[in-house]
């Protein structure tokens, strides 16, 4: 029998201005109470989307599976969960910011470096720069023209629009018709973990491909309810500031998808994941190996949740942005400069599109853990910024459309934020840090973490439970896919030690095949393979040429004509190299000739397939890689991301 679920909520809203943020962040909170009692449900049907607040709380608190968002809470989350009691540098670069344009305002996104540098190049100004040169730059530009420019360039920028602007671009119209969380469900796949009702995810594995921030708070949720999450970034990302709140609960590495090892060891990761949260723009993910087939083919059955900025449908599917951009371009930043009789954009009071799209994207997990656990389907759950920013648009105006006059006046009022909230003091790479309590009860389930929040990069490549039972290195190079086949990587130092293996043996056998062969023919016994110092140099070119045709070649073919590929490009340096190092060595200038005569050479005696066969399948033991598919594709990443 299915049971209907209701969401009582707390405590009084300190989170107001233009739009209910309040509101707004109990909504979203209640969104994974709601998905977390429909978990514990034996049929997992959808609960009931029910949400109340103040006196029924004590009633639903006594319901089975009752679900109970604590009000200030919740709006502290919206802030920061983890606090260092000595502070943090500021986020922000010193550039990025509100700046009046020629006809309205724009906000540069300069907190990433590369983002920094694409807006002060295309503003023309020179390092070092400071605001004060960026706003002169900025005011002589049409806003739409610079945002433009500035994208183009791959940076982030955003003009501000009304609501009523945002509403008849085409971007808004098309955000507007998308669901706010977009399901596609797949075949069925692999046994799910089951869990217990206590800790829900215990035994579940999320590998975490997020940055700042809705990413990383949905993964937080999930690490609260018990799941093993794994954070991956590249070897140069940072985010000091935020690294604290967004680290609560999880583990962190750092692979770089630009070397093919790195790259094997991600898709092994994923190998042997139960959930994948990203928040990479779409179809980024097909240049690092992972596109849709790979993800399903690799581990059937896997739950799935992307986070864009600015929606999967109209001109801007796939623009970066980040919550600050699309408060500007939605109307947000507009309606609180209005609201508030200011003169310049004024911001929701805490990044509210990031945190509420994190909390309905763990809740979009959850429904995908359901789902997985009762019929053992997959799923993909797509959730936008922008499409968050419509749902809080769509809040308040339903908020004022039920009210008229003073009450419409005062809709969002706020009380002051608790001088003293709920939490305990742990130690951290940051020192003392303040935890507050989870904002979210469910009759039944434990919320909370026991790993403590740590730099990005800290941790081992590797499952939990992997590195209980395993030496605490793992990264072979080779993995294993669903079907037992393993999948070939090889990185700088293994490719240069599989040539100079190669190449040693094929000088060696060259030079028993050349003596067994003239002992077959009755006459004196030949060595010349191993006594004449031309046939050890072409040894070496192909050493060298082995080394670096793989390395190129591997990242941008498939595995069959790579190796094809590899071992003739090989084979005619030895061959060109040999008879040079003759010719020189006999005191001649090298020929056509000199060439032939090592090519007759090398043919007649057996050496040539000798040179062609033995690196291949030296190439294809344990040791290197192991067996492949020959549709393997080693094609070199690049980075293509929502967050910075």
């Amino acid at each position: 029998m299915t049971e209907s679920h209701a969401v009582a909520v707390t405590g009084e809203p300190t989170l107001g201005g233009a739009y209910p943020v309040s509101a707004f962040a109990a909504h979203a909170v209640g969104a994974v109470g709601l998905a977390l009692a429909t978990l514990a449900d034996e049929s997992g049907s959808p609960a009931a989307d029910g949400v109340s607040r103040g006196s029924e709380a004590s009633e639903g608190a006594s319901a089975s599976g009752s679900v109970v968002v604590d009000g200030p809470l919740a709006d502290a989350w919206f802030s920061a969960a983890v606090r260092p009691l000595q502070p943090l540098a500021s986020p922000w670069d010193p550039v990025a910011g509100d700046y009046r344009t020629a006809d309205g305002w724009i906000r540069l996104h300069t907190n990433a470096p590369h983002h920094r540098e694409v807006a002060l190049r295309v503003l023309g100004v020179q390092e070092p720069a400071d605001r004060a040169a960026v706003a002169a730059a900025v005011e002589q530009w049409s806003g739409d023209v610079l945002e433009t420019e500035v994208v183009i360039g791959g940076g982030c920028a955003a003009v501000m629009r009304s609501v009523e602007q945002w509403a008849r671009h085409p971007q808004g119209i098309a955000v507007a018709a998308e669901p706010l969380v977009a399901v596609d469900v797949h075949e069925e796949g692999r046994p799910f973990p089951a869990g217990v009702l206590e800790r829900p995810l215990a035994g579940v594995r999320v590998l975490d491909l997020t940055r700042v921030l809705a990413g990383p708070v949905a993964t937080r949720v999930l690490a609260l309810l018990g799941a093993d999450v794994l954070r991956v970034d590249p070897p140069t990302w940072n985010e000091p500031s935020v690294a604290p709140d967004m680290t609560l609960g999880k583990r962190c590495t750092r692979l770089d998808t630009n070397d093919v090892e790195d790259r094997a060891e991600l898709l092994a990761l994923l190998a042997e994941a139960d959930i994948l949260v990203h928040g990479y723009r779409p179809g980024a993910l097909d240049s690092m190996g992972l596109d849709t087939a790979t993800r399903q083919r690799v581990r059937p059955g896997l739950v799935e949740v992307q986070i864009d900025a600015y929606g999967y449908s109209g001109p801007w599917a796939g623009r970066r942005g980040l919550d600050s951009l699309v408060q500007m371009s939605s109307g947000i930043a507009h309606l609180g400069m209005l609201h508030a009789a200011a003169e310049t954009p004024v911001p929701l009071p805490v990044q509210a599109l990031d945190h509420a799209t994190g909390w309905f994207a763990a809740a979009a997990a959850l429904r995908g853990v359901a789902r997985a656990r009762h019929t053992g389907a997959g799923s993909l759950s797509r959730l936008s910024l922008a499409r968050t920013a419509f749902e809080l648009q769509s809040l308040r105006d339903a908020r004022l459309s039920s009210q008229t006059g003073s009450a419409a006046a005062s809709a969002f009022a706020t009380a002051p934020a608790p001088s003293d909230l709920p939490g305990r003091t742990i130690d951290t790479f940051w020192g003392e840090t303040l935890v507050l309590d989870p904002p979210l009860s469910v009759a039944g389930v434990r919320i909370e973490s026991f790993i403590a929040p740590r730099p990005l990069g800290s941790d081992e490549p590797a499952w939990q439970s992997d590195l209980d039972e395993a030496p605490p290195s793992r990264r072979t190079g080779a993995i294993a896919d669903t079907s037992g086949r393993a999948v070939a990587a090889l990185g700088a130092g293994r490719t240069l030690a599989w040539a100079v293996v190669s190449a040693a043996l094929v000088w060696g056998l060259q030079g028993a095949v050349g003596l067994l062969g003239s002992l077959a023919l009755g006459g004196a016994p030949q060595l010349y393979f191993w006594t004449q110092p031309e046939w050890l140099v072409g040894a070496a070119a192909q050493a060298a040429a082995l080394a670096g045709v793989w390395y190129a070649t591997s990242r941008r073919a498939t595995v069959a004509p790579a190796v094809a590929l590899t071992t003739l490009a090989a084979y005619a340096a030895s061959v060109l190299i040999t008879a040079a190092a003759g010719a020189l060595r006999g005191g001649e200038p090298i020929s056509g000739e000199s060439v032939a005569t090592v090519l007759v050479v090398s043919l007649s005696t057996g050496a040539a397939l000798v040179a062609l066969l033995v690196p291949g399948l030296l190439l294809f033991t344990r040791w290197f890689v192991g067996r492949v598919s020959g549709d393997q594709t080693l094609a070199r990443a690049k980075y293509s991301r929502t967050d910075p």
